[in-house]
């Protein structure tokens, strides 16, 4: 009785033709280095110096074999950008004044005479000033459109301030990530304008 025979020349055509031999040059100068220098420094008797050597170049090459060939998340990150974007511009903290919330800025931070004041020494949020130049009335929130988070930016700048994400302090650094329409799509997918969900007092 013959046993079934298995094909494995797919496999064998498939292994080879994925090798990357940029790879393998990679690999083999790593080797080359890796070992001759260590082995130059223990020639002429300085053991520690050698191994120390050898540890060293073992890390860089593992860490940049990773960085350039490596299939993980290192250096390849594919999500939104930026991950996270803070509730109030840069340094500001949260503040709820009234049923309205807002940022306020507890430590000096726009010094370049922008629009926004910072509080007092004897402002604290038990008792809030009522000035309200003293209160950024826009806040980011999870689920705003490219209009809304321009209007942001703009609203940041003449402010005076700074939004990771949003303003660099010159310019918007939000690019809303490209629309794509699948064949046939008869609509653009861009999302609907909308106005801003917090008003100025």
């Amino acid at each position: 009785m013959s046993s079934p025979q298995t094909n494995v020349a797919p496999t064998v055509a498939s292994m080879f033709g994925s090798i990357s031999y940029s790879m393998i040059a990679y690999i083999f100068l790593a080797i080359v280095i890796g070992l001759t220098v260590p082995m130059k420094i223990m020639q002429s008797g300085r053991q520690t110096a050698a191994l120390i050597c050898l540890v060293f170049f073992i890390l860089i090459f593992v860490f940049y074999g990773m960085r350039w060939f490596g299939s993980g998340t290192l250096g390849n990150y594919t999500g939104s950008w930026p991950p996270i974007i803070n509730t109030c511009p840069d340094y500001l903290l949260y503040f709820k004044r009234g049923a309205q919330p807002t940022c306020v800025d507890m430590i000096g931070v726009n010094r370049s005479g922008g629009l926004l004041k910072s509080w007092a020494k004897g402002d604290n949020p038990q008792n809030p000033p009522n000035d309200d130049a003293k209160f950024f009335p826009y806040i980011y929130s999870s689920g705003m459109n490219p209009a809304d988070i321009k209007k942001l930016c703009v609203l940041a700048q003449q402010a005076g301030l700074t939004w990771e994400g949003i303003t660099n302090g010159e310019s918007c650094t939000y690019t809303p990530p490209p629309t794509v329409l699948g064949p046939g799509s008869a609509a653009s997918s861009c999302p609907p304008a909308a106005t801003l969900g917090v008003s100025s007092p």
